[in-house]
């Protein structure tokens, strides 16, 4: 049973995950694999619900960055095939094999450990062997020496089979064609030049979101999306269209209404005085509208500048600062706001929506993280397929 209170709220649209992903497959040859990526609780969307969705829906397997995160879901009894994309660490062998988990490799250490772990399950492992592209040292040196040395290392251990070889680029995020076409050469001459006795791999992979559109020379027979999946769109590549609708709305309510005068403090620092001036600047007095959300529910909110929330279709500026639990906007143009009123942070109401790219570009943080929420924020599944998934986490 849903509880209905004042606080923030995420509505799921699961309609529009599933149809993302089927616009996605639209974009690539046939045959290719994608894998969910549903990394840091599926970008904030919920880990579970995604993943139960998308599984209905026939996606190819997940990806996620730590053993946890899929322990997570093979627990909720997700069966898909689920990559854990940082290499491995040795530690984490047993668990990855106990819970059938693709191990990524990238050095002989990890790949003996799980070795290690298979032959005591009594059970073969697959895995994928990551070759460093500029991202941060992770990875195998992407030369082709380091590869084809960890490769024949890995032929040798009789319980791991290598299922993949991938990279992850730097350039699509960018949008640099440059970086992409010097990426994406690097990773091909690396492939066209292993051993003869030394196959390709089954399934090799580059691209994630941004890539989709700035790297086609990159998508090989599988890619890894999360951003597009979500209707989060990562890059302009050029102006492209965007066909992925945003799965996620942020809502709360008006929960109290207050006078705002020049020069008020609306916030614990001295800046928020001098921001509590602009809106009511050249008038007598402001209207103030707290609603119930703070930086612990919606982290970007800590440092947030020129955002908004939507209050009957109109856009109310954020002013001051943002308390762990709260913040206030001015209603000041909004004389008919009132107690219990609609207050959007994400999404569409009236003719005027508030994107996570609006959000992003304003406050100089990357899309993908603005709905990374806090703990108390409530998801609730919308669309035809919710009963699938649950209704709600």
């Amino acid at each position: 049973m849903t509880v209905d209170v004042a606080g923030c709220h995420a509505v799921l649209h699961i309609d529009r995950l599933t149809s993302n992903l089927a616009m996605a497959r639209s974009m690539l040859d046939d045959g290719a694999r994608i894998l969910g990526v549903v990394k840091a609780n599926a970008y904030g969307h919920g880990a579970l619900a995604v993943s139960r969705a998308l599984e209905h829906a026939g996606i190819d397997g997940f990806a996620v960055d730590s053993p946890d995160e899929g322990i997570e879901l093979r627990q909720a009894g997700i069966a898909s095939p689920i990559l854990v994309m940082n290499p491995l660490c040795p530690g984490d062998a047993s668990p990855m094999i106990g819970f059938g988990l693709t191990a990524t490799i990238s050095d002989v250490q990890a790949a003996e450990a799980l070795q290690a772990a298979a032959h005591r399950a009594g059970r073969p492992a697959d895995i994928h062997v990551r070759a460093r592209s500029n991202c941060a040292g992770l990875g195998a040196d992407g030369d082709g020496n380091a590869i084809v040395s960890l490769l024949r290392a890995v032929r040798n251990l009789a319980n791991l089979r290598v299922e993949g070889l991938f990279t992850h680029m730097i350039g699509p995020y960018r949008d640099d064609p440059v970086q992409i076409g010097r990426e994406v050469a690097g990773f091909h001459t690396l492939i066209d030049r292993l051993p003869a006795d030394l196959p390709r791999p089954p399934l090799v992979h580059a691209v994630t979101s941004p890539g989709l559109f700035n790297a086609p020379d990159a998508r090989f027979n599988m890619v890894r999306l999360g951003a597009v999946l979500y209707g989060i769109r990562m890059v302009e590549a050029g102006g492209a269209p965007f066909p992925f609708r945003p799965v996620m709305e942020l809502i709360s309510r008006i929960a109290h209404l207050c006078r705002l005068e020049p020069g008020d403090d609306i916030g614990y620092g001295p800046a928020a005085r001098q921001r509590s001036e602009g809106p009511a600047r050249g008038r007598t007095g402001g209207r103030a509208a707290m609603i119930p959300v703070g930086y612990a529910d919606l982290p970007y909110l800590l440092r947030f500048r020129d955002s908004a929330v939507l209050i009957r279709g109109r856009r109310a500026p954020l002013i001051g600062e943002a308390f762990m639990g709260k913040v206030l906007a001015d209603v000041t143009d909004i004389p008919d706001a009132a107690l219990g009123d609609e207050a959007v942070f994400v999404g569409a109401q009236g003719i005027e929506t508030i994107t996570v790219e609006d959000i992003g570009k304003a406050n100089g943080i990357r899309p993908s993280a603005i709905l990374m929420l806090g703990p108390r924020v409530a998801r609730r599944l919308s669309g035809h397929s919710a009963g699938q998934v649950g209704g709600v986490e």
